[in-house]
């Protein structure tokens, strides 16, 4: 059981990083890594932070939240960010389901999308700059398990109207003990390295996050794997602003 366990995990690093093995393994499996999103997470976070730990460009708060989200977007070989992207895209200011689904099967970004990732990755960089004048670098570690724990809930928020594809192989998944698993998971880390004032309204910006990918969804008729990459994005910014609200 803990062999099974063991590789879950793995699968789970190599699918969402560049940080574990490539394995071997069948559509089907991808729904046991859904409990295992924050906890690789936390091993993303873990090796992102830990240059700066060992004192690299220390003092230099800009320069490391710019590695900081650079290393963010290659070990995670950019998914996230392309699905918020494509979101945004296919929303544009008036969202209509059928010309939403035909931009999402384009690959070129347009003009929302290229200004959806100014946004966040601005807001990101910023707000990782507080953190690192802060000298919080288990803040660090902590964002990038809400994120993952964001995507985790858009699983379960997406199971029902999941459109084909590989998102919706990890919908699949969003059963309760993968939900409660890894809530437990993110609430765990966070009682490590932020105070409680802090969770609570991370979990709240996460939640108004959530609820707008969901009503989004809701009007086109299904979510699909660019919905859980948009959360991940859109949950990583929730707890660097409830950090940054109490800094």
């Amino acid at each position: 059981m803990i062999g099974v366990f063991f590789r879950d995990f793995l699968m789970t690093l190599g699918f969402m990083t560049r940080l574990g093995p490539i394995l071997d393994i069948e559509p089907e499996d991808l729904g046991r890594t859904v409990k295992w999103f924050p906890l690789s997470g936390l091993v993303l976070g873990l090796v992102i932070a830990f240059p700066f730990y060992l004192g690299l460009f220390a003092g230099k708060f800009w320069i490391q939240a710019w590695l900081t989200v650079a290393a963010s977007v290659y070990f995670t070989r950019g998914l996230h960010f392309d699905g918020i992207a494509d979101i945004a895209d296919g929303a544009g200011p008036y969202p209509d389901k059928q010309r939403f689904w035909r931009i999402i099967k384009d690959s070129c970004c347009g003009v929302f999308g290229v200004l959806a990732l100014i946004i966040a990755f601005t807001g990101q960089l910023i707000c990782f700059y507080y953190v690192f004048e802060a000298n919080k670098l288990g803040v660090v570690l902590w964002v990038f398990v809400v994120g993952r724990l964001g995507n985790t809930l858009m699983c379960m928020l997406g199971k029902s109207i999941a459109r084909p594809g590989q998102g919706a192989l990890f919908m699949r998944g969003a059963d309760f003990f993968s939900i409660f698993f890894a809530f437990v998971t993110t609430v765990v880390a966070g009682m490590f390295v932020v105070d409680f004032n802090i969770q609570i309204l991370t979990y709240l910006l996460t939640a108004v996050c959530l609820l707008f990918l969901y009503r989004l969804a809701k009007k086109v008729d299904g979510a699909n794997g660019d919905f859980l990459g948009g959360a991940v994005v859109l949950s990583e910014l929730s707890a660097l602003l409830a950090f940054v609200a109490h800094y």
